[in-house]
């Protein structure tokens, strides 16, 4: 794959350290998101802020002009100002070797007209001088895994945990309800970058180069519209290549999206259904919701993929045995039957009155004979490929029972060589989220949600399987 920018290139743009702030000011809310963003993502470099009337903006040293900046010192510069003075500001930063830039500014190809034309004139500009600009009309991006934050959204809520999940958004908005509900989840995000217009800088290169970045395992990506169907196809290649799932979630199946798309961001929707089928044929997970892009996002991050398509249920009642059955018909998961040797081992174990079937309801009774030795033997069958069981969960530290009873999953979990998932009974609380999260288990807290994600999950683990096998018999 070969970029008009490097992977060094980006690698740079996302981790600056002396960062120019071009229109910042005291009244300016999104210079004042902006520092509490890097507040919250423990930044350590150094802001300037660029005024022509203040000495001094929120306790930090202003200047006067971008000339009045250190010399050979700023690697990134932030551009807040009206529309009409950005073109001005741009060429004064890469006089002075700036070439990294964020365009909060609106009032270009989103407007139409004399805002298209302007935003033309950036591009060719831009693209003249070996400027990589995100925006215009953009937030900006939060780099989790290195501590750093050009971020002027006020939205993103909770602790700025990093981990291996990476959210690219042409919404702002939107993206950021995204990190929220990731965060929320406990779910760790290493970038998340958001794309306004696209100038230059499009979506399909900022996951080109997550692609190829080693702190990120998922792409999570909210899309408007698409501008390079050839680099997304190159891109889907190397993902798949690697093992990374890229989840989508594309606005335009109605005709009211398309244009709401069209108005946003300037960008071209496209044909929903013949995207539909590109993104089947090139292993990109298609989710319908925030609430499925989390969850499926979650399982991705926390589990390995499995070796086959077989889901074992287990359970403790016949009802909910009914409930994941419908459920996996309706998602097309498959729920193979278990093999002769399983169905006498958990004969052997579980009362009289209960049948071993798949799914397992292993009855009140049976709970107590013991979960270790029931979940044991299913993942000992040869085709379930992934587990997913009952489990207790601890209201707090001091819930000693619970706690042993949840000592087998996660020595099974850290050990397995199939991936295993657990579902709670009854409701849980922060800390049992706290718990799970800790030790690496993945749990589904609404089975409708998360079925939805293990269709997902085992869908692309065939994809890869089948991609594997073909790209082997090709070499």
């Amino acid at each position: 794959m070969k970029s008009l920018h490097t992977h060094e290139q980006m690698k740079d743009f996302f981790s600056p350290r002396h960062i120019a702030v071009v229109g910042a000011s005291q009244n300016n809310l999104w210079f004042g998101n902006m520092l509490d963003n890097a507040r919250r993502a423990d930044f350590d470099g150094t802001i300037y802020p660029v005024n022509p009337r203040a000495d001094e903006v929120w306790g930090l040293k202003a200047y006067r002009s971008i000339a009045d900046l250190p010399e050979n010192t700023i690697d990134f510069a932030v551009i807040i100002l009206k529309s009409t003075l950005v073109m001005d500001a741009v060429k004064n930063l890469c006089a002075r070797g700036i070439k990294n830039i964020l365009l909060v500014s609106s009032g270009y190809a989103e407007i139409g007209g004399d805002g298209t034309m302007l935003q033309d004139q950036l591009r060719k500009y831009c693209r003249e001088n070996g400027i990589l600009l995100m925006g215009p009309n953009c937030l900006g991006f939060m780099n989790m895994a290195e501590n750093t934050s050009v971020f002027t959204g006020g939205a993103v809520e909770g602790n700025l945990l990093s981990g291996t999940i990476s959210v690219v958004g042409q919404s702002g908005a939107t993206s950021e309800i995204v990190v929220s509900s990731l965060l929320e989840k406990s779910h760790g995000i290493s970038l998340y970058a958001t794309t306004g217009n696209e100038a230059v800088l499009t979506v399909e290169d900022y996951m080109e180069y997550l692609v190829f970045d080693n702190k990120t395992r998922v792409i999570a990506a909210f899309i408007e519209g698409l501008r390079n169907i050839p680099k997304l196809k190159k891109v889907a290649y190397e993902a798949a290549r690697r093992g990374i799932p890229i989840i989508v979630i594309k606005v335009g199946r109605s005709e009211k999206a398309v244009k709401a798309a069209s108005s946003h961001t300037g960008a071209l929707a496209g044909n929903d259904s013949v995207l539909d089928g590109f993104f089947r044929q090139h292993g990109i997970i298609r989710v319908d919701s925030i609430e499925d892009m989390v969850a499926t996002a979650g399982i991705f991050s926390r589990l390995p993929l499995p070796k086959g398509n077989g889901l074992g249920i287990c359970t403790l009642s016949g009802g909910l045995c009914g409930l994941y059955a419908d459920l996996c018909e309706l998602y097309g998961i498959s729920l193979p039957t278990l093999n002769d040797a399983t169905i006498q081992k958990l004969t052997e174990v579980l009362p009289d009155f209960a049948q071993p079937d798949n799914p397992l309801d292993v009855t009140g009774s049976g709970f107590q004979t013991g979960m270790d030795r029931i979940n044991d033997i299913l993942l000992a069958d040869e085709n379930i490929d992934l587990l997913i069981t009952l489990t207790i969960s601890p209201k707090s530290s001091n819930d000693t029972l619970v706690h042993k009873f949840n000592d087998w999953l996660v020595s099974r979990h850290q050990t397995s060589s199939k991936p295993l998932a657990v579902i709670p009974f009854k409701e849980i609380n922060d800390y049992a989220r706290s718990y799970f999260n800790d030790n690496g288990l993945y749990f589904i807290e609404q089975p409708l949600i998360g079925l939805k994600a293990i269709s997902h999950f085992m869908k692309y683990a065939e994809y890869v399987r089948n991609f594997e096998q073909n790209h082997e018999n090709k070499v």
